[in-house]
């Protein structure tokens, strides 16, 4: 995966997280809207996101750009456990 992919999917979660924690935005997304994070500081990212998703959308799909703005300093996980799975 690129950088971009990677730092996209850590958007993503955090956005999740975010809509899980205010869901009075939940309502302001459309069905299947297409979600284009533009992220304050990141031109680059922020850049390839909008072409690369709008070349892979959906006809009439909705567009909704999400603008962060600021982040957490810290982790929101308080305590966790790891098992590993052996193949």
């Amino acid at each position: 995966m690129s950088n971009y992919t990677n730092f996209l999917a850590m958007v993503s979660t955090e956005f999740h997280r975010y809509l899980m924690e205010n869901d009075e935005y939940t309502n302001k997304i459309p069905v299947n809207a297409l979600v284009i994070f533009q992220v304050e500081g990141e031109d680059d990212f922020n850049n390839w996101h909008k072409e690369t998703s709008l070349k892979n959308r959906e006809s009439n799909q909705p567009i909704v750009y999400v603008y962060v703005k600021k982040w957490r300093k810290h982790s929101s996980i308080e305590e966790l456990n790891l098992t590993e799975v052996m193949g």
